[in-house]
């Protein structure tokens, strides 16, 4: 063969294979990208799927959604309906205790006073039944309670010695307890009896004042006069010298005092100075003389002056009654000691006013003295005799004695 025809042979085989290869890149060619597409295809099939799942997931999220909220509005509604009906229902129970607390509150009587069904009212019925239904187990409750503590402190948990000491204990507590409540009502009484005595002391310019007693009375009743001359008031004066309760025969106080309190409707005060004639041997009514200061003596004596004040007190006649000083001699001072005891143990039986002259006339532990001493001073209070008082003296019991009177 001849170089040409086998350069072109060569030259035809070379482009058989350079043709071959073209294909052969064109089929892997077409091969990538056939896998291409469908690599494309998967992906965007599972981007489909994703998208219809998550379209899904939305889907039921909102179907939940709707499902709680209705589960909310029936619980919600379900709750409030419960806490009105409560509301009423409490309401209707407590009506009574509601109107209590409206009437004290406000003053006036509660709106829900207006509401008169019988069925609003069996309510209130309801609710004190519940009341002393709940009053009665907190009793039971409290008595139990109270015995099995009892029970157990008496058979089990204290000694002999230890029980003993509680029951003294307690016994003591009782008798400090009845004390003081002994003494809370004698102050309340005290109380009430010295608003009924000021009361029955208190008088005015249509009022008399009346003057009973001796002649120690006939020296400070003057002075009272002169006062209640100034403010309108006048006063009535039968005092006696040498009188007392000792002798009605002599003079009658007794029927005296009596007779001017029902003649004279106008007095409203009566002031009594008697005794200083009195420390002696007495009669009776039968004549019979008594021994000063006996048994009998002494309950005759009292019954007297009873006798005055409780006619006075039927009168509505307010009593001031001022018992004699001390005297310069012994056995007249002993005496009137005495008689000072047995006179302060009747007035302390009445609710009266009582002024003792023994320390305002000077006098100390019952021991007579001429002088007072007030204000750095030496006041002479009693005359020579060692019975009556000086002029100092009369105008000071005086003062003393009238300071108690209310004048309106």
């Amino acid at each position: 063969m001849s170089e040409h025809k086998q350069d072109e042979i060569n030259h035809i085989n070379k482009a058989d294979i350079d043709s071959q290869d073209n294909v052969n890149q064109a089929n892997i060619h077409r091969k990538d990208i056939n896998k291409e597409k469908i690599n494309k295809e998967n992906i965007d099939t599972e981007n489909t799927d994703k998208e219809i799942i998550h379209q899904d997931d939305g889907n039921d999220w909102d179907n939940e959604v709707i499902i709680l909220d209705d589960n909310f509005k029936q619980s919600f509604i379900t709750t409030l309906m419960f806490l009105v009906l409560s509301t009423v229902i409490g309401i209707w129970i407590m009506q009574k205790s509601i109107n209590a607390y409206y009437l004290q509150t406000y003053h006036q009587p509660s709106p829900l006073n207006l509401i008169n069904s019988p069925l609003w009212q069996k309510g209130g019925d309801i609710g004190d039944g519940l009341y002393a239904f709940h009053d009665n187990i907190a009793n039971n409750i409290g008595n139990m309670n109270k015995t099995m503590i009892d029970e157990f402190n008496t058979n089990h948990a204290y000694t002999p010695a230890y029980k003993a000491q509680m029951a003294e204990k307690a016994h003591q507590e009782q008798l400090r307890q009845e004390q003081e409540r002994q003494l809370k009502a004698q102050a309340l009484k005290e109380n009430q009896a010295q608003n009924e005595l000021e009361q029955s002391l208190t008088l005015n310019k249509s009022q008399k004042v009346f003057f009973a007693g001796d002649s120690m009375m006939q020296g400070i009743a003057p002075h009272m006069q002169k006062y209640l001359q100034g403010l309108g008031v006048d006063s009535v004066n039968l005092s006696k010298q040498s009188t007392g309760l000792a002798y009605p025969k002599f003079f009658d106080w007794n029927s005296t005092i009596k007779n001017t309190l029902q003649s004279d409707s106008s007095i409203k005060v009566l002031i009594v100075m008697l005794g200083a004639n009195d420390p002696w041997d007495m009669p009776d009514k039968q004549g019979k003389y008594l021994k000063f200061n006996s048994e009998e003596w002494i309950a005759e004596y009292q019954a007297r002056m009873k006798d005055i004040l409780d006619f006075a007190k039927e009168r509505q006649v307010g009593v001031i009654w001022v018992t004699p000083p001390n005297m310069k001699k012994n056995k007249l001072n002993e005496q009137m000691v005495q008689l000072n005891d047995v006179m302060m143990n009747e007035l302390t039986r009445h609710n009266v006013k009582v002024i003792d002259a023994r320390p305002i006339m000077g006098g100390r532990n019952n021991v007579y003295n001429d002088y007072l001493e007030k204000d750095g001073k030496n006041i002479k209070m009693r005359s020579g005799d060692g019975i009556h008082f000086s002029g100092d003296g009369q105008r000071i019991l005086a003062k003393e004695v009238q300071s108690y009177l209310i004048i309106e």
